[in-house]
């Protein structure tokens, strides 16, 4: 019931992570997404958020593929799970287990630092979509959380979530955090477009206040 992309972008500042999805439930933001700046993961179809909290804990001293296999190993119900992500040492990971419901698949793009999955979906063009979307937009002209809601956008475009969308969430861990590196909409008619909305009044107002001689601290 839920689609998502999880990617990493290496620049002169460091390396940045970044996970966004949408699912036809609500506050996916508080089940899915989990990033730090040592990788990103997110956890889906019937949710066990333990996968994500504990797999991003494990990633300072294991691969993502090593710490997710191992976490689902130790799941009694890992045919029910879907799982994907990326680490800072350059790995990827993704699983969709045989109990997940409705069209359901991952792709792993190692080489381009950016893995996608879905369930309950329309087919596989949702996935499709979202890659070569973020793909397109990888010219510098936008930050990396405009991409990933563009990524979701094209996603929903593409049919996504066969049931329709409630809620939306988007997560960025970069060099420089801001406030709308963390935003979410939990329920709303159309959760995608409100989440570009909430973002680009997030932005507005973390712009105005960067250029004052203050500093807020994020992590």
């Amino acid at each position: 019931m839920t689609f998502s992309i999880c990617v990493r972008e290496e620049s002169d500042d460091g390396t940045s992570f970044g996970v966004a999805v949408s699912t036809d439930a609500p506050a996916v933001g508080a089940l899915a997404p989990c990033i730090s700046h040592d990788g990103v993961v997110s956890t889906q179809s019937f949710v066990n958020v333990r996968l994500g909290r504990r797999g991003i804990a494990l990633l300072p001293d294991i691969a993502v593929n090593d710490a997710l296999e191992g976490l689902l190993a130790q799941d009694d119900h890992s045919d029910l799970r879907q799982v994907h992500g990326l680490d800072a040492r350059g790995n990827a990971f993704a699983y969709s287990g045989d109990g997940c419901d409705g069209w359901f698949g991952h792709q792993v793009h190692e080489e381009l630092g950016l893995t996608v999955a879905g369930n309950m979906l329309v087919g596989e063009e949702t996935l499709d979509a979202l890659v070569e979307t973020f793909r397109e937009s990888e010219d510098g002209s936008d930050d990396l959380v405009s991409q990933l809601i563009d990524a979701l956008t094209a996603g929903k475009e593409a049919g996504g979530d066969k049931r329709g969308h409630t809620s939306a969430a988007v997560m960025v861990k970069a060099p420089q955090t801001t406030a709308h590196h963390d935003l979410r909409v939990d329920a709303h008619d159309e959760p995608i477009a409100e989440l570009r909305r909430v973002y680009e009044t997030a932005k507005s107002a973390s712009d105005g206040f960067s250029e004052s001689s203050k500093e807020r601290i994020f992590d």
